[in-house]
């Protein structure tokens, strides 16, 4: 056998391997007989190619299709259809697999309508414990996105959080059960009985306003994360403008959340190139508190404009974006988001 023969063989068995390798990943499943089509094509040429040069007086004759087959065309032949033959059982576990995806994304679905359907009497309750899942975007195990349960008060070791906050700037009063009254009241130096004593980040926001009565929707200002930054490692706080106030109806949720998450993201980004290590975000649900707003179209503009910024930022320095859910119906609704985007793979999930 010639070293030139001996080179394309080992060539088309690595090409094979290779290919056989990526064509067989968890996230290929239901694709697997027309991925290993050319698999099958390589290896009867090794294998025919291999054999044929090691044995040049060697001979397999038979006919397919109407055509006399011999020599080197007889080994590859033969060896495709004995490959053939084993890969037609793929076919059988592709079907499969593509009935189990339609089944798990039907369920998925109809879990979503029953959480937004439930009886007025019952009530969406808090979610008691603090967890965390997250999801890879395919073809980018760089950027994840996913959900953390619970109470805001209680999400560690994140370092970016989020607050939903009005045109205005003006912060919830701490005695109200807000996501801006809790930042404010946990950023800002109590006394020993629990009493704020130091509004360490309404008084940064108020200067970061610099005089204006109001911003654009939007908007986004940046602020520390005060007595945050000991107790829950907590390294910069956002607020943007996500809800609009009107006298005599309250407030309501601003029409353009794609650019509040735009802008939220791209600030974090800005923040981190001047060497900021800010790899994970906390982003409530805008609007969903007090801006009477829907939560199934709230969560998957939120998570279709997340996704698509980092389609378009490859080079994103943030590692992962949280939603936040606070209410077991918020958890469910965002679960079934999360599974259903397509843009997200269901391998690793957290």
């Amino acid at each position: 056998m010639s070293p030139l023969q001996l080179s394309i063989t080992a060539v088309l068995c690595i090409s094979g391997i290779a290919l056989h390798i990526w064509s067989s990943a968890p996230d290929r499943a239901g694709r697997q007989y027309s991925l290993q089509l050319p698999v099958t094509l390589l290896y009867s040429l090794a294998a025919a190619l291999f054999l044929f040069s090691a044995f040049p007086d060697s001979m397999t004759e038979g006919r397919a299709l109407g055509f006399g087959i011999g020599g080197a065309a007889g080994f590859a032949a033969f060896f495709l259809l004995a490959s053939f033959t084993w890969l037609s059982k793929t076919r059988r576990l592709d079907e499969v697999s593509a009935q189990l995806k339609k089944a798990t994304r039907e369920n998925t679905v109809l879990r979503r309508q029953l959480s937004q359907q439930r009886p007025v009497e019952d009530t969406p309750r808090p979610v008691l414990q603090c967890t965390r899942y997250e999801l890879p975007l395919q073809g980018d195990r760089r950027h994840r996105i996913g959900m953390i349960t619970g109470n805001v008060a209680n999400v560690l070791g994140t370092d970016v959080w989020v607050n939903s906050e009005n045109t205005r700037m003006e912060m919830s009063r701490v005695d109200e059960p807000t996501l801006s009254a809790t930042i404010r009241y946990h950023g800002g130096r109590r006394d020993t009985a629990g009493h704020l004593v130091h509004d360490t980040i309404a008084l940064e926001l108020i200067e970061r306003m610099a005089g204006r009565s109001h911003v654009t929707a939007g908007s986004v200002l940046v602020t520390g994360p005060g007595e945050l930054q000991e107790s829950h490692q907590v390294r910069r706080i956002l607020h943007v403008a996500a809800v609009e106030g009107e006298p005599g109806s309250g407030y309501r949720q601003v029409i353009d959340l794609e650019r509040c998450v735009r802008n939220v993201l791209a600030e974090v980004d800005r923040l981190a190139a001047t060497g900021e290590p800010l790899r994970s975000v906390v982003l409530p649900l805008l609007g969903t508190g007090g801006g009477s707003s829907d939560l199934g179209k709230t969560v998957d503009t939120l998570l279709a404009a997340t996704v698509s910024y980092f389609r378009s930022h490859a080079t994103s320095r943030i590692r992962v974006v949280y939603l936040l859910a606070f209410t077991d119906v918020q958890a469910t609704v965002c679960r079934a988001a999360l599974d259903l985007e397509p843009a997200l793979s269901s391998e690793s999930a957290g």
